[in-house]
């Protein structure tokens, strides 16, 4: 065989050794069949908390493990979880505060991952306004949304640290008034994301905000997770696991290297972020990630749940705590 001959057929045999490879799983991909098709429903739009999803979509961790996964934006935790128990989605990817809700009001859905156990809420206010504690939240105007996590915990929020709920001018408005809201002084107060909202407003405004984090004043709750209708869990276990597995392996990387996550996400985003705001927003959640020494990253603690569960039950906001196995489980991570 002549030299370039050689070269030629030794860079094929190379080629398809790496193709066989990546193909070898043992999974759907394995067998020449078509990759499952999943839709992943986030409870709101894209913001740059999903990287860790969309690094895993970029990378093909999805698709090496038989999965065709579409990530959609939501419209609310509420709807997405009714969504789950009536069959017409599979996953949803949200709060799990929300899900602890309502499985307490008897919705058949589970979490099967725990991606944070404190969701990093807070309120802001502009400089002039006065707010150093939530007692400052009396005698002024705070917007909240549907389905948006703290509007949906504002009663816990004022019982637990004494708030008069008469003394505040609750305005209820469409989650992309709220910040133009804001910004022109339509209301005083609102609430942010750490590690969504509170980089894109402190951007666009160009001042740092007074800032009160709510996980310092009671209201630590279960955040990021992903949420399953119990019949699908049931009839599709090995889905699940492999959907889990591969998204735990897109947080893996996110947290190595949050910038590249950044920058993946971008790429995905239909209304463009600013870079600098963007790898803010994926550094904050990469800090509040729950990756527990020694265990899968998503692993969920007894612990967590309870102090989760008996918060709701103390304020009111659930009748009663079932037992632990209804809310969430470690069986397939």
């Amino acid at each position: 065989m002549k030299p370039k001959a050689k070269v030629l057929t030794t860079a094929i045999t190379i080629s398809l050794l790496a193709a066989l490879t990546l193909a070898s799983t043992p999974h759907d991909i394995a067998r020449g069949q078509t990759p499952e098709k999943l839709t992943v429903r986030f409870t709101w739009k894209l913001k740059g908390e999903y990287a860790p999803l969309y690094v895993a979509l970029q990378k093909g961790y999805y698709t090496a493990e038989g999965l065709d996964v579409q990530l959609s934006e939501g419209n609310g935790a509420q709807n997405v979880l009714k969504a789950l128990a009536s069959g017409n989605e599979k996953f949803g990817y949200g709060p799990a505060v929300a899900a602890a809700r309502a499985v307490s009001q008897g919705l058949p859905v589970k979490v099967v991952a725990l991606y944070q156990t404190s969701a990093p809420m807070a309120v802001i206010a502009f400089p002039d306004t006065p707010l150093k504690g939530p007692k400052d939240i009396e005698g002024k105007r705070l917007a909240i949304s549907v389905g948006e996590t703290f509007g949906d915990m504002i009663r816990p929020f004022t019982r637990i640290n004494n708030i008069d709920l008469g003394k505040v001018q609750l305005i209820q408005m469409d989650a992309s008034a709220r910040t133009s809201q804001f910004l022109t002084r339509k209301v005083d107060i609102m609430s942010v994301y750490l590690s969504n909202e509170l980089p894109q407003i402190e951007k666009r405004a160009g001042v740092k905000f007074n800032v009160i984090k709510v996980t310092d004043f009671g209201l630590n709750v279960l955040g990021a997770s992903m949420y399953v209708s119990n019949a699908f869990a049931e009839q599709k276990p090995d889905t699940v696991k492999r959907l889990l597995r591969a998204t735990a392996k897109g947080y893996r990387d996110a947290m190595a290297d949050p910038k590249e996550a950044a920058k993946m996400m971008a790429s995905h985003m239909a209304v463009p972020e600013q870079p600098d705001v963007l790898e803010q927003q994926v550094e904050a959640t990469m800090l509040s990630t729950n990756a527990p020494p020694g265990k899968p990253i998503g692993w969920q603690a007894d612990a967590d749940w309870r102090a989760t569960l008996d918060l709701l039950k103390e304020t009111g906001d659930i009748d009663e705590v079932k037992p632990l196995n209804s809310y969430f489980t470690n069986a397939y991570l």
